[in-house]
This record gives structure tokens, sequence and C-alpha cells, in this order.
């Protein structure tokens, strides 16, 4: 009898996953039992599971009128309610409401494993019409402190997917969850975390900017806002059949040109804005167990880069000063904010009023804030900078602009082990200045090859001039020529430009390689190398384009064959800007231009 059971069972399961309503309900009209069993042993799931995991709507709609209201309460073999499913699987509104409109406490009931309740189940897969639609029917109360983590936890959810909107709904709603626990992460340092680049303006070209000062972002929505009105979308919907075409063409358009992408920056922008404000609205009292939270968020904020974070909490009250001024047991916001190569966040201390307090001080290791700046940067920062030299570069720009700041004899000081900070530099930096010594001389090696070629080809051009040379006075025939003395003034810059070149580059090769040489020395060296190999190269092209324009102008060619061969000249000199010219802007913004620590300071505490 058990097995004709699970085999009819079995047939359910198909009937439901097919969407044959007929067969599902002719075997329940026989066994209603079959409504509470498991349909499928491994996965606990009931009828009611299966229809809303395979999206049928008119199904899900038969069952729920089936069964009592507390069946949308069960939960299946990984502890998800029906409404569970549908939150995080399918992402079909209309089921999700049918569900809630037979038991809406199903909407508080967290899944087994994660311990979400559906609607941030929604977020975290990414079905934000979904998720909206929940919050708009989840009552308050769900997300309030005292039901743990479940406020928190969808607080972080929107924080990750980028829906800053409905948080700072929630947070203008339920203020105090900005100090509330998620499984160890507090809230506001959840801000610090996932609102670090919504909070710093991104670099956008001067026109963007333009547009960016002037786009209007709405006020702040409500609950309501959020709410999902189906007959309306219809309403909407077949109104717009019409202009399907025209809000084609509009919508690339404004694909096309960034709009969208600065409208986003914008509104993430505002809204991370308003959560920050209401964050320092929250700082004017302050309990001791809320101290701890503000610490460790600081510390995020510093290791992160977030600068407006730190810089508005840290001024919200002025007890929180000694946050940042006296070392933590974890750490230290500058002391973070040095070892992971945060420049924004540094140059803040050069405006800080006790900057000297800071920089006399030191952690467990009896490291101060120079031995700090010795240590090797975090990968993901070394990667963003091209070339090995480069980064061994930046390593030295940052001790350089720290000990700048740092008090008189600190670089003396001693370490647990017993090193200073330039000796504790040059060991943690030994593999860097040994690849940074083996990527100039492979780059110079390569590039003294190609100077070296120029130098045969330019010299021996020189001695073989087009046309050649008159046998009675010795003077090149085509002398007179206007291209000519384009030819040899080309060929006499490109021999000097290359002989420049290869000399340099015979430098580099030469050069002892220690840490300060990677600062200026070297890579002053290898722009003038490259710059002078470019110049040869294009000046060779325009002496050799300029031969063979004179030789077919005496030969009666058409003049339309000149073009073919200056755009076949060019290809070499395009190549060479494509592969080697980015490099060189790169060295030569990194040595003399205005540099990560030359921006504007901010005057605070």
């Amino acid at each position: 009898m058990t097995e004709a059971i699970g085999f009819d069972l079995a047939n359910l399961y198909k009937a439901i996953s097919e969407n044959n309503w007929p067969a599902a309900k002719e075997f329940i009209d026989h066994h209603p039992r079959a409504l509470n069993q498991e349909l499928e042993a491994s996965t606990g799931e009931t009828p009611l599971h299966v229809a809303v995991k395979f999206g049928h709507l008119s199904i899900v709609e038969e069952l729920v009128r089936l069964v009592p209201p507390e069946h949308l309460q069960k939960l299946d073999a990984h502890g998800y309610t029906p409404l569970g499913i549908a939150a995080s699987h399918r992402g079909i509104v209309p089921i999700a409401k049918c569900l809630v409109d037979r038991n809406s406490n199903a909407l508080s009931i967290p899944n087994g494993q994660l311990k979400l309740i559906p609607v941030t189940l929604a977020f975290r897969v990414g079905l934000y019409e979904m998720g909206r639609y929940l919050y708009s029917v989840t009552p308050l109360q769900v997300f309030k402190s005292e039901n743990g983590p479940l406020g928190p936890s969808f607080l972080r959810g929107c924080f990750v997917t980028g829906d800053l909107d409905v948080a700072l709904d929630l947070l203008q709603r339920c203020e105090e969850l900005i100090f509330a626990a998620d499984f160890g992460y507090s809230t506001i340092e959840n801000i610090a975390f996932y609102l670090s680049d919504s909070l710093n303006k991104s670099q956008l070209r001067f026109w963007k900017q333009w547009v960016y000062y002037y786009i209007k972002i709405p006020s702040t929505m409500t609950a309501n806002h959020f709410c999902v009105d189906m007959q309306q979308e219809d309403k909407i919907s077949n109104k717009a059949e019409g202009l399907n075409v025209l809000w084609l063409i509009t919508s690339l358009l404004y694909n096309l040109f960034g709009m969208k992408e600065i409208h986003k920056r914008k509104l993430q922008h505002s809204r991370a804005t308003e959560i920050l404000n209401l964050v320092c609205k929250n700082l004017t009292f302050l309990s001791e167990d809320k101290r701890p939270m503000i610490a460790k968020a600081l510390l995020t904020a510093a290791k992160l880069g977030n600068v407006e974070f730190l810089f508005r909490v840290s001024t919200a009250n002025p007890e929180l000063i000694s946050m940042v001024t006296f070392s933590q047991r974890k750490g230290h916001a500058f002391f973070n904010a040095v070892e992971y190569r945060q420049a924004e966040v540094f140059n803040l201390l050069r405006g800080f009023h006790f900057r000297n307090v800071v920089a006399a001080m030191f952690n467990e290791n009896h490291d101060n804030l120079l031995h700090t700046a010795a240590k090797l940067a975090p990968a993901s920062q070394l990667n963003r900078i091209p070339g090995a030299a480069l980064k061994m570069q930046r390593e030295w720009q940052w001790f350089k602009a720290v000990e700048s700041v740092v008090n008189l004899g600190i670089e003396l000081r001693l370490n647990k082990e017993g090193l200073t900070p330039l000796d504790y530099f040059k060991k943690n930096h030994k593999e860097l200045r040994n690849e940074g010594e083996k990527w100039m001389k492979d780059t110079a090696s390569s590039c003294s090859v190609v100077g070296a070629l120029i130098v045969t080809i330019v010299f021996a051009t020189a001695f073989t001039v087009p046309g050649g040379n008159d046998q009675a006075s010795g003077y090149p025939i085509f002398l007179k020529e206007k291209l000519f003395k384009v030819f040899l003034i080309s060929d006499a810059v490109s021999l000097f430009a290359s002989t420049t070149s290869v000399l340099t580059f015979l430098g580099i090769l030469t050069s002892r390689y220690a840490e300060e040489d990677f600062l200026y020395s070297l890579p002053t060296k290898l722009i003038i190398g490259l710059s002078t190999l470019f110049l040869s190269i294009a000046t060779m092209l325009i002496a050799f384009s300029a031969t063979i324009i004179i030789m077919w102008q005496h030969n009666s060619s058409p003049s339309w064959v000149f073009l073919p061969v200056i755009m076949v000249a060019s290809v070499p000199l395009s190549l060479f800007v494509l592969l080697q010219f980015p490099l060189l802007v790169e060295i030569i913004s990194s040595t003399y231009g205005p540099g990560i620590f030359h921006k504007k300071v901010k005057k605070w505490p």
C-alpha cells in the first residue's frame, strides 16, 4: 500500500510540475491527505511547495483555496516556506501576493539555513520587484531589534544590492537598527563597508560632471511607494504597447550617452548621504555598548577609503575624536589607512589638529606609523599599478609621504624585530625591488634593440640619399626639393633621438637599483628613453614617406598613390602608440604629476 501511495504521489508531482491541474485535482479529490504529504522525501516538498517552485500561478491559487492558512507556514527539507520559495526561486510577484493574502504570518518566518525572511531572500538573489513588494507588506515589527538579526540582515542585503532607497526608508522608520547587530556585524559597520563607493563621488568627465550636477533626484520614497499594484501595471503596459518603438529609441540614446549611469550614481550618492546624515543624527548621545560598534566602523571606513564616512562620523560628536586620536585594541584608523594605502584618508591626517599624537603612536608590535608604511601594500592595491618598477615607486612615495608628517626621531625608532622603518621597508620590499629591477632591465633591453636598429638604418640612409648625388658637384640631385629637406631633417632627428634613446637605456641597464632610485632616477631615465624612441620612430617613418613620395613624383605617378603609402607608414607608429604610449603617460603622471598626496586638505578637529 505504501509503495502504491508513493507511486501515486510521484504522479501528482509530475502533474503539478507540468501545470496539469485537472490531473492533479482528480488525484487530490481521491486522496485529500496528499495535500499534506511530502511528494519527494529528499526535499520535503508539499504540493504547494512544488507548484510555487515551478511558478504555476493558477495551481497555486487552487491549492491555496484547498489548504488551511497554517499550511502556508510549513517548511520543506531546506527550511523554506512556499513564500520563501516564491521570494528566492521564481520572483513571480502574483504568486507571492496570493500566498500573503492567505497567510501574512509567513512574511516573518526565516528559512532554516540562513535565517533570512522572504523579503531578505528576494533582495539577496537580485529579485528587486519581488523584494519591493514583500517590503511593502512586511510589518515593521518584524525588522525591529527585539527580533534579533532579521532587520540588520535585511539592511545588509539592501546595501549589497545597492537598494539604498529601501534601506533608507527602513532606517528612517526604525532608527535603532543603526546599532543592531547582524551575526557580529552592526548596521553602522555595514554602512561603512558597503557604502564606500556610493559616498565617494565618482570621477567623471567634465560634461558628465555638469550633467551630474543638474540631475534632480526625487524625494525619499515611503513604504507605500514600494507596493506593486498589479492592475495599474497592466494598464500602463497596455497603454504603452503603441509607444514601444519610441521608448526603445529613447532608451538606446539614454544609455548611449551614459545618462542612465550618471543618474544611477547621483541617486546612489544622494541616498547614501541621507543614510549617513541619519547615522550622524544618532551619534549625539552614546551609550557604552555603541562605542565598540562605532570604533569598528571607523576602522572599516579607514581600511576601505570611505573618507566621507570617517570625516562625518568622527566630527558628529566631539567624544568620537578620541576614537580617531588614540589607538584601539584592534587597530587605529590612520594606521589602517596607511597599511591599506588609502590616500584620501591619509590626506585627512595632514589637516588633523592631533596629527602629532597620531604620528607618535605605535601598535602592539611597536610599529609606528612609518613602520606601517614600510609594509608591503595589499595585492588589491598593487595590482592597479602597471609594472613592478612603478609599484616600487608608489611604495616609496607612500613611505616618503608618511615620513613627511611624522615627528622627528620616528624614523630611527626600532620595532619588535629591532629594525628602523627604512630597514623594515627594505626587508619587506626586497622581492618587489628585484622584480622592479628585472622589469626595468627587460624593458630597457627590448627598447635598446629597437633603438640600435633605427640608428643603423638612419645612419646608412644619410649616405645613400634618394636619387643619389651629382657626379660633378657631389651634392644630392634632389637637394632643392622641399620634400628632400623634410627627409634630411627627419633623418637627422631620428638619428639623434635613437642614439639618445640607446644611451639612456644603457644607463638604465648599468644603474645601481637602490630603493630610492625608483622614486625619480630610474623613472626619469625610462621617460627620456621611451620619449626619444617614440620620436625616432616617428621621424624615421616621416623620412621614409618623404623618400617614397619624391621617387613617385619624378616617375609621374598619380598623386592618389601617396595616401596609401602614408597610411601604411603610420601603422608601426600607431602600434607603438597603442602599446607603449599609455605606459609612458603613466610613468610621467606617477613621477611628475600632482600625485595622490596633493589633494585638498580638510580641516577638522
